[in-house]
């Protein structure tokens, strides 16, 4: 079963004998062995939010429709089918099951956020926190773990900006030891629109790739990182990464939504999105190339396991088909999982894990 703040023995241990502790990301690839999947628990924007019409570019027609009719609604109270009467966090729970499922088939630790309810938000951080929204189905954004370093991101998305109360106990549990580096970003108002010159930086932008780090940075000004969030973690992880920016065109949410990395050498990646060519890290890599037009359907965002392991999420739009079959001509096992109630709240696997060890 999945587990909230158990105190796990550090069995993180490279093959030289040294721990890396208890958090530690080396790449995108590497082996996983803990993670955390999100929860359940949101409550939608209201229209009064001003930030949510641009923010609605990086969905579908349908779906930009569907977000517009429950603004400003709890998702227990967001009927999706009145016929059966199920709810929008029926069907999220129904995924996350699910996928918990696979991943401890996997030999995959899980952990789950302190569920927040619409009276916890209202008492960490006001009643007019709730005009934003909140949700906790994606906790890949408000961290972005690099090495056995954990950075609290300051996010441009107003929706996800409380979400990090849910996951306080674990990191106190998970940080609070010598082999991990636990920071905070310079954390701006709750409210209100940021200046595009304060450091705005989301984990679904932040792919490590051993000592390469790429930062997503989309041309949509409501969503995602931007430059400044970029050189910000430039400068904060100094010398020793190499930390490239990749700049986004305008429908793409986060870098992840535009390329996955299964392995060392092989990535799934949709070029066009990509508006200053894709990155030199990539150069000679073998490529499984998407179409800008299936990105919406979130057909990238996927979760290696290993090297020869990957789970897939496909929706009602996309079967994914053709991305299977390509990885398995490749060798890898794919594990395909239906994730449409979350990939028509703008994610999928990645966007709904955060991983917190990976053994390289």
């Amino acid at each position: 079963m999945s587990q909230h703040y158990s105190n796990p023995k550090d069995e993180s241990i490279n093959e030289t004998g040294k721990s890396k502790g208890p958090v530690y990301i080396g790449s995108e690839y590497g082996r996983l062995k803990e993670v955390i999947v999100g929860e359940a628990s949101g409550f939608n924007p209201s229209l009064q939010a001003a930030w949510l019409q641009e923010a609605l570019k990086v969905l579908p027609a349908a779906e930009q429709k569907i977000a517009i009719e429950n603004a400003g609604k709890s998702w227990d109270a967001c009927i999706v089918d009145a016929e059966s009467g199920v709810t929008e966090a029926e069907l999220l729970r129904a995924e996350n099951d699910e996928f918990v499922k696979i991943l401890e088939s996997l030999d995959v630790k899980v952990y789950r956020p302190r569920w927040l309810s619409e009276e916890d938000v209202k008492i960490c951080f006001g009643g007019e926190a709730l005009i934003n929204g909140y949700s906790q189905d994606f906790p890949r954004d408000n961290l972005i773990i690099i090495g056995n370093q954990v950075i609290e991101a300051n996010l441009r998305t107003p929706l996800r900006r409380v979400d990090i109360e849910g996951l306080r106990p674990l990191l106190t549990e998970k940080c609070n030891v010598p082999a991990v580096k636990w920071a905070a970003m310079p954390h701006l108002p709750l409210l209100g629109d940021y200046a595009n010159d304060a450091p705005l930086l989301e984990g679904g932008d932040v792919m490590v790739l051993g000592k390469t780090i790429l930062v997503g940075n989309s041309e949509n000004a409501a969503v995602g990182s931007n430059e400044m969030g970029y050189l910000w973690l430039k400068n904060y992880l100094g010398r020793d990464y190499e930390v490239v920016r990749v700049p986004l065109c305008d429908t793409v949410l986060h870098l992840d939504c535009a390329l996955s990395v299964p392995r060392k050498g092989l990535a799934i990646v949709c070029p066009d999105a990509f508006i200053e060519g894709l990155p030199e890290a990539l150069k000679d890599w073998d490529l499984i190339e998407v179409g800008i037009e299936k990105l919406k359907y979130l057909v990238i965002n996927g979760l290696p396991i290993d090297a020869n392991t990957y789970i897939m999420g496909y929706n009602e739009n996309e079967d994914n088909h053709e991305i299977q079959a390509a990885l398995e001509k490749r060798g890898i096992t794919v594990y395909p999982i239906f994730f449409g109630a979350h990939n028509a709240q703008g994610g999928s696997l990645r966007c709904a894990t955060q991983a917190l060890l990976r053994q390289d």
